[in-house]
């Protein structure tokens, strides 16, 4: 099959686009004007540069495709994520895109939303539990999924809705938590924290984008699918600090590390329930975190540095 994807040189994206061309599918991966990133595909897919705010016009340009992964967006990290205007302008790129979909003859249109439109939540966390938002990200996600159901609707277009939660890995942006934690205590920095209290849950990437692949598989070939939520997490949640601790124990690091220094506005606890991408994929046992800090740490050093 014929797979479109945005955002394709983003974290997700290159292991997305890495798993597709190994299931032997066709890939054509839309990135930005100028971007730097765009050399790091692989030499089989296929380039096309459009900015978002073009992306109504990219069946003038790709003709024909099976399946639409949309994973661009603008404003993701924290300084824009309650950039209110940024975040509509996003909703307004996506809709093009889902009507572009429908006329290059897509079946599926698959959306990336975020553990973010859940808000927070102290119990377990499926797709059915109410969203309650508080980030300006968090409720673009959920409206654009609300408006993406129903425009699905209407163009008669099977519509995938990603929810997914906390995702790590080698190429991780160097702002979050595991990449932080990782540098600093490979270092023997000192690290502050938040109390790391609530529950948590990590997702490498490699295992995010074999979830992702298997549903789009699933989507497109059970005559039933027609709109559905799925989230996309593992089955290893624990008090944040035990995942914080293990970090230092595979780092063998002296980094002294100060809890409860970070008071954070919102705390969020994830504890996602998995059962139901489960049933169309194994979601167990997945890449090990001990493992998954190994190869963060083997990317990061020469070989004779790695911790024994």
């Amino acid at each position: 099959m014929k797979y479109i994807v945005t955002g394709a040189t983003s974290f997700i994206g290159q292991e997305l686009v890495r798993q597709l061309l190994d299931g032997g599918h066709e890939v054509v991966a839309v990135c930005r004007e100028n971007s730097g990133k765009a050399p790091l595909l692989p030499q089989e897919v296929e380039i096309v540069y459009s900015d978002m705010g073009q992306y109504g016009r990219l069946d003038t340009r790709i003709p024909r495709a099976d399946v639409f992964i949309h994973l661009a967006w603008d404003g993701t990290s924290h300084a824009g994520r309650d950039a209110r205007q940024t975040q509509l302008e996003n909703i307004d790129h996506t809709i093009s895109a889902i009507h572009a979909a429908k006329r290059m003859g897509c079946a599926l249109f698959v959306e990336s939303g975020s553990q973010a439109e859940y808000g927070s939540v102290t119990t377990t966390i499926s797709e059915d539990t109410p969203c309650h938002p508080f980030s300006e990200y968090g409720k673009a996600k959920l409206e654009i999924k609300e408006r993406g159901f129903a425009l699905a609707e209407e163009l008669g277009i099977k519509y995938l809705h990603l929810r997914i939660f906390s995702i790590y890995g080698e190429r991780d942006h160097g702002w979050t938590l595991v990449m932080t934690a990782v540098e600093k205590m490979m270092r023997n920095e000192p690290l502050d924290l938040s109390s790391c209290e609530q529950q948590w849950n990590f997702l490498h990437v490699e295992d995010a984008g074999r979830q992702i692949c298997a549903l789009c598989t699933h989507a497109i070939h059970s005559p039933s699918f027609c709109r559905e939520i799925f989230n996309i997490a593992s089955t290893d949640t624990r008090k944040l600090k035990e995942f914080v601790e293990c970090i230092k124990a595979v780092t063998a690091s002296q980094s002294q590390l100060s809890y409860g220094v970070l008071s954070p506005q919102n705390t969020v606890s994830l504890n996602p329930d998995t059962s139901k991408t489960a049933a169309i994929v194994s979601t167990d046992p997945g890449i090990p975190f001990t493992d998954g800090i190994l190869r963060i740490i083997q990317h990061k050093l020469p070989a004779k540095l790695t911790p024994q």
